[in-house]
């Protein structure tokens, strides 16, 4: 069945119903209405769509995955008027709503699947692995919305376990679990869902999602989500085991131009890479903001065209907002090699010169916008822009995430870009910092370099950089990293590779500097506040106590007296 075809029909419903901000607000189940509802085969298939289109819904990855993943990093900032804004610069409260709503969508789809998971036993099929299937998928689900809830709002006494559908107003009253506990809970919902039925076939299929059923759970992503998982924990031997067993599915594999995974018309290609996807499409027939068209294109892409004419995001004037920005100091990390970790060579002037792209990791072009046309949206007019790191008129001193591009598209709010959770490439680098936990510096720079040497191939004429990390490459960055070292060459590495894709805010929180320090405590008091001035958007607040963590809503905190708030709201 067409995944998106189907969630079309359910997004309408969604746009207003996953704005709920409390568990409290979630709709209670009418059981006569699901007693009557839950009869075929065919009813259970629905259900079990109908909790995947929570991931579709605008309170998450719609619109408040790229919105406030970016707002709350240190790579990252907005500048707009308006909400987006106010996280960024650290004034936001537990009333805003992008802070607050996913917790409604998180919830909301919690409680989908809990109904499936309570209902979907009592139907006949025809083929018990078709049931085994669905279930297998509600785990899944039921996991990833508890995943995201603990790392969002987990703070100092962690977010609530939901394993039954709310028939009551006292079931909504959930106490509040450790993350420790809930990390368990998500770690065996996603050990069921990749594990086998009666027979021994696999629960979840093998295979890598067909282009007409991309955005389902496989054991690929199953796997891919508890090394994730495993990772983030702590239990390296875990995350690597998982990890293996992804990569040696022969399911997968590292596509050759970095470039490609970010093309709208090779998205087929993509889906050798990408093993965890929220599929998106240009929607003719909803809504801007009900429809299942992506807005990454709309929040990250300049204000302007591409330098041949052609459109950046479906804009009336092909263009996004430009409020999304990358901070410079990020950019020129990379493009100048300024840790030393041969990422490029930094005696080469790539501003003006292209010809000296290539002594520069190809992944920082493919990245980030150097030229574009800005367009006057009265009279048409086109002029000449340069982000950093290119040099020109009009320059601005800041960057845009380039990834996000789709000149097709219906409108600013439904675009074909499709936000990736989690690809091959995630793979090796988690092998690459669980083996640097462990002790093992051979094992964690071989896996590291396989995604270096993919950077290098470029767009198919060969580059040396960056250079390799394992003293059994040849062209390397000649000398050993420490343990300490290595780590913060994994969090730059994720930095660069991953650029744009909301992963650093939760890097920022999981990752050790040293055996002293968390990774979001040495760049908030440390290396941020070092940077030139010139660097850094000092107008917003980049790193901040109380931004660890989102709000919990407000609503939420006063109803359930379980909840209690985070630190500093």
């Amino acid at each position: 069945m067409n995944l998106k075809r189907y969630i079309l029909a359910l997004c309408a419903i969604l746009a207003v119903g996953a704005m709920t901000t409390s568990c409290l607000d979630a709709k209670i189940v009418d059981t006569t209405l699901t007693d009557k509802y839950y009869k075929t085969e065919l009813h259970a298939q629905n259900a079990i769509l109908g909790v995947y289109s929570y991931l579709y819904a605008f309170n998450y990855h719609k619109v408040n995955w790229p919105m406030v993943m970016a707002a709350m990093e240190d790579a990252m900032f907005v500048t707009s008027t308006g909400v987006p804004e106010s996280m960024s610069n650290n004034t936001h409260s537990a009333t805003t709503g992008p802070a607050i709503n996913f917790w409604g969508s998180l919830y909301g789809g919690i409680n989908a699947a809990n109904e499936v998971l309570e209902r979907v036993p009592g139907i006949a099929f025809d083929d018990e692995n078709d049931r085994g299937r669905i279930l297998a998928e509600a785990h899944f689900l039921r996991a990833m919305y508890h995943y995201d809830a603990v790392r969002l709002y987990g703070g100092i006494d962690g977010v609530p376990i939901k394993i039954k559908a709310a028939q009551t107003m006292e079931d909504a009253y959930t106490e509040v679990s450790p993350a420790s506990a809930v990390y368990q809970f998500i770690i065996e919902e996603l050990e069921y869902a990749a594990g086998t039925n009666e027979d021994g076939t696999l629960r979840l299929p093998l295979y890598k999602n067909a282009v007409s059923d991309v955005g389902r759970a496989t054991n690929g992503s199953a796997r891919a989500l508890l090394a994730d998982v495993y990772n983030t924990m702590g239990r390296w031997e875990d995350a690597i085991a998982n990890a293996d067993i992804v990569i040696n599915s022969s399911q997968y594999r590292l596509l050759d131009n970095y470039a490609d995974l970010w093309d709208v018309e090779k998205e087929a290609l993509s889906y050798n890479e990408h093993i965890l996807v929220v599929p998106f499409f240009r929607d003719l027939d909803a809504v801007e903001d009900s429809s299942l068209g992506s807005q990454a294109a709309r929040f990250y892409c300049p204000n302007g065209i591409n330098e041949d004419g052609s459109n950046l995001s479906g804009n009336v004037y092909g263009k996004g907002e430009g409020t999304y920005r990358v901070q410079k100091w990020f950019i020129r990390y990379f493009q100048d090699d300024q840790g030393n970790l041969g990422y490029s060579d930094g005696t080469k002037d790539a501003s003006s010169t292209v010809a000296n792209l290539t002594y520069k990791d190809y992944r920082i072009e493919t990245s980030f916008f150097r030229k574009f046309l800005s367009k006057n949206n009265e009279t048409g007019v086109t002029g000449n822009k340069t982000a950093y790191p290119a040099a020109g008129s009009g320059q601005d001193n800041w960057g845009y995430i380039k990834k996000y591009i789709d000149p097709k598209g219906i409108s600013n709010r439904t675009n074909e870009n499709n936000i990736v959770r989690l690809r091959l490439s995630d793979m090796y680098l988690i092998k690459a910092e669980a083996y640097n936990e462990l002790g093992q510096y051979d094992k964690a720079c071989q896996a590291i370099d396989m995604v270096r040497e993919r950077a290098r191939k470029a767009n198919g004429a060969a580059r040396v950089w960056p250079k390799f990390v394992g003293s059994d490459r040849t062209d390397n960055i000649g000398r050993t990293l420490s343990k300490d070292e290595f780590r913060w060459l994994v969090f730059m590495e994720r930095g660069l590779e991953f650029a744009g894709e909301q992963k650093r805010w939760f890097d920022l929180k999981r990752m050790k500097k040293d055996d002293t320090q968390m990774m979001y405590d040495y760049m908030m008091t440390t290396f941020i506040p070092g940077r030139p001035g010139g660097d850094i958007q000092s107008n917003w607040a980049v790193l901040a106590e109380r931004k660890k963590w989102l709000p919990k809503p407000y609503n939420e905190v006063q109803r359930n007296p379980h909840v209690k708030q985070n630190p500093g709201f």
